[in-house]
């Protein structure tokens, strides 16, 4: 596994969809398609926003305290028929915990508890793009 950060976040225009553009720490860059949704619950995490009421990774992130439990990392680990898959890993009175989620979710919690972000080097391998091939117009949020 290879540490990666938010790089970018912007609008397909062709699609309406949202990409976010993870950049591993050997410098590869791994775009994943989300909803625009998802895409609104990441922007708000990147601009430091705090909604008037809680979004579904707000509401995730508070059951989790309540819990007793911390978000240790996430980790997107494989691309299986054109879906990305990714885990939470939970650390709960001293046990780690791997919980399926999707990227964009996985992500959005990510941002909010500074948790860091992961991608399986078999992956960026298979689904990493060079720079000059992904550009995504308007909307874009710098990370």
């Amino acid at each position: 596994m290879l540490k990666a950060k938010v790089e970018n976040l912007g609008v397909d225009p062709n699609s309406g969809g949202v990409v976010v553009l993870l950049r591993a720490e050997n410098g590869k860059l791994l775009p994943i398609w989300i909803g625009a949704l998802e895409g609104q619950n990441i922007a708000i995490a990147l601009a430091g926003e705090k909604p008037p009421r809680p979004l579904t990774p707000d509401l995730l992130l508070s059951v989790l305290e309540m819990l007793g439990g911390k978000l240790k990392r996430i980790e997107i680990t494989e691309l299986k028929d054109n879906t990305f898959y990714a885990r939470l890993i939970v650390e709960h009175r001293g046990i780690e915990y791997e919980i399926d989620a999707r990227p964009s979710d996985a992500i959005a919690l990510a941002l909010r508890t500074d948790a860091p972000i992961y991608v399986d080097e078999k992956l960026l391998e298979e689904a990493a793009v060079e720079e000059a091939k992904v550009e995504p117009e308007g909307g874009v949020a710098e990370a």
